[in-house]
């Protein structure tokens, strides 16, 4: 996206869906996008934390035509990471930019993102006790390298992102936390960068 429009005027992700979904802010086709995006980053963000989605950049995530939010390279996950280097350390990719589109950390569709995030944990953990027999399951004579080392550790470290020991006024200041650090994450920016000048991914 940003290769296609930074000759044409700054490529921000705001640019972008000012430009392909009604031009104002409070255009209809524009804030049904922007729902869409904020909907579907909170399904990414849960699931990137739970399953440890690694390799995080720009590249892997894609926009459909409504302002979904897709990613598409699960290759890196659970104990695994580029190069096993263990770079990505935030809970999931939230940056400034993905936030200026749902309105800035002020806003009510920000605010609704949080809303959805306690939601959809709260709805996962109902699911654990069937969600982590399948990991457990796939890992046994598996060769994919997110379980060539770890073993029960794997298993073990995805229940406990489950907090299933918190109260959901816990589990609220913690999804708090969690959005603030990855806002903040000076390693995704990094990687970002670094898939910039590399292989020039904006």
């Amino acid at each position: 996206i940003k290769k296609h429009y930074k000759k044409s005027f700054p490529a921000s992700l705001l640019d972008y869906f000012l430009e392909e979904f009604g031009q104002s802010k409070t255009s209809e086709a524009f804030l049904t996008a922007q729902k869409n995006f904020v909907e579907s980053c909170a399904g990414y963000s849960i699931i990137c934390y739970l399953l440890q989605v690694k390799d995080r950049h720009n590249g892997n995530i894609l926009l459909d035509d409504q302002g979904h939010i897709i990613h598409i390279d699960y290759g890196f996950m659970l104990s695994s990471s580029p190069k096993n280097l263990g770079f990505e350390n935030s809970a999931f990719k939230m940056t400034y930019e993905f936030v200026e589109v749902m309105g800035g950390v002020e806003s009510d569709m920000f605010a609704y993102f949080k809303i959805l995030m306690l939601k959809g944990f709260l709805s996962a953990r109902k699911h654990m006790d069937k969600l982590v027999p399948i990991v457990e399951i796939m890992q046994l004579g598996s060769q994919l390298p997110c379980f060539q080392k770890g073993g029960a550790a794997i298993v073990r470290s995805l229940r406990d992102r489950f907090h299933l020991n918190l109260t959901e006024e816990q589990l609220t200041i913690q999804i708090d936390n969690m959005i603030k650090n990855s806002m903040n994450s000076i390693t995704t920016r990094m990687y970002d960068n670094f898939k910039y000048y590399t292989n020039d991914i904006h």
